[in-house]
């Protein structure tokens, strides 16, 4: 079968040249999983800190190898084709959506792949296979963020990174919910959040976002984008009481460089240390979207139908996903890169 992957580890921005169309063997699926016909996935930041080696700094190595390609991508939208042994809720023939462990090589930018049942729901019936890739791990990352920051209807919440693949899909269940949203992006993308239920945008690149808010003070700030100074500014947006819930922590866009093992330990121990900390003084700083849990993202993305904005869909061949890889690198993408594998 076809899927889209690289035969060696890979070094900082090589991700995008040396991806290649692969003939691999088709998939059999193992107890608990599920063979699965892809029909759609989508390209998110972390495909490229996965494939060349950077994800939380480096914590997953890449071991690609000519003998043993990695297969990239980690969002599934498609149909299953067998159930291996095990399986209970799911037959051949039911759409499905769900994402790939990362780091175990077998991706989702193939014609097929083997999913694990538990990291798989049903597709809604009103979501197309390109929206349903959209939500997945970027809708159970999001929801569980929102989770974390525990706002009611009538709190105030700022979401940092708002008109991204995550921040687009959190501006939507928190408006849902009847939380006022002020959402932080480019001016150029402040249409798209209001239209996705934001009641005010600050554009970041008119000066510090903090100072931006007219003294309007946040229950809850959720950072979609990381750095010391994006939390800085979060930090002071808020109430005492408030929540300041991070999907990067201390590194901006984290992955984006290699700090070793002592970076990885240095950046971990920083998050421990400002959340025992705030949890005394406060505001309380949580790093938050962890867990495998699907609860999340049925209950408050698929149950309340929001989907992200789509910012383009590409052909299933080398040159169109380079293109969408180069593209989701510049942090620029209004919502989420689709691939379309297979048609639907």
């Amino acid at each position: 079968m076809k899927a889209l992957g690289y035969t060696r580890p890979l070094e900082i921005g090589e991700f995008k040249t040396a991806l290649t169309m692969l003939d691999v063997p088709m998939p059999e699926p193992a107890e608990q999983e599920l063979l699965v016909q892809v029909k759609a996935s989508s390209i998110n930041i972390d495909d490229i800190h996965f494939a060349e080696g950077t994800f939380f700094g480096g914590i997953y190595p890449s071991r690609a190898s000519i003998d043993k390609p990695t297969v990239a991508g980690v969002d599934v939208a498609g149909t299953i084709v067998k159930a291996g042994p095990g399986v209970a809720g799911f037959k051949p023939g039911d759409s499905v959506l769900g994402f790939m462990m990362p780091g175990s090589g077998r991706g989702a930018w193939a014609e097929y792949c083997c999913l694990k049942s538990k990291l798989a729901l049903h597709k809604p019936a009103g979501y197309s296979f390109a929206e349903a890739a959209a939500c997945a791990i970027g809708g159970k990352t999001g929801a569980s963020a929102v989770m974390c920051a525990q706002a009611a209807a009538g709190c105030q919440c700022a979401v940092i990174g708002a008109s991204g693949g995550i921040g687009s899909i959190v501006v939507q269940i928190l408006a849902k919910q009847g939380i006022h949203v002020t959402g932080v992006c480019s001016g150029a993308n402040k249409e798209l959040v209001l239209s996705l239920g934001a009641e005010q945008v600050i554009d970041y690149t008119k000066g510090p976002f903090d100072s931006q808010i007219g003294g309007l003070q946040m229950d809850a700030v959720i950072d979609c984008v990381g750095g010391r100074d994006v939390e800085a500014q979060g930090m002071r947006m808020l109430k005492k009481t408030g929540r300041f819930v991070t999907l990067c922590g201390p590194e901006k866009y984290i992955g984006e460089r290699k700090v070793g093992k002592m970076g990885i330990a240095a950046m971990l121990g920083y998050v421990l240390w400002r959340a025992c900390i705030t949890s005394i003084i406060g505001p309380r700083y949580i790093m938050g979207g962890l867990g495998s849990s699907l609860e999340p993202l049925q209950n408050l993305v698929l149950n309340n139908a929001i989907k992200p904005p789509i910012d383009r869909r590409l052909s299933f061949n080398q040159l169109a996903v380079r293109e969408g890889i180069a593209h989701i690198g510049t942090h620029r993408a209004k919502g989420k890169i689709i691939i379309d594998i297979a048609p639907a």
